[in-house]
C-alpha cells in the first residue's frame, strides 16, 4: 500500500495563494483589481453573448446599400 505525504507549503507561498485572483483560469473579458494587499478585490467580468471590441464597431451609415448584380445570380456551386 502506497501512502502519500503532503509537504508543509512556505509562509510565503501560503499568503501567495490566497493574494492570488481565484477566478484567472476562466477568461474573463475584463479584469479589475480594486484595492492592494490582502484586502484587495478581483472582479471578472463575462459579458454575454459576443463581446464587441471597441474598434470594430459597426460604424453609421446614410442607410444606402450598394446592389451588385452578380450576387443575385445562381451559380452551380462549383460543380460542373
Amino acid at each position: 500500500m502506497a501512502v502519500e505525504v503532503k509537504q508543509a507549503k512556505s509562509t510565503e507561498q501560503k499568503i501567495a495563494d490566497r493574494l492570488r485572483n481565484s477566478g484567472d483560469g476562466s477568461n474573463p473579458n475584463v479584469h479589475t483589481v480594486h484595492g492592494e494587499g490582502p484586502t484587495r478585490v478581483h472582479h471578472n467580468i463575462h459579458h454575454a453573448g459576443h463581446y464587441v471590441q471597441p474598434n470594430t464597431q459597426a460604424k453609421p451609415s446614410d442607410g444606402r446599400v450598394a446592389s451588385h448584380p452578380e450576387s443575385k445570380t445562381q451559380g452551380s456551386g462549383g460543380n460542373p
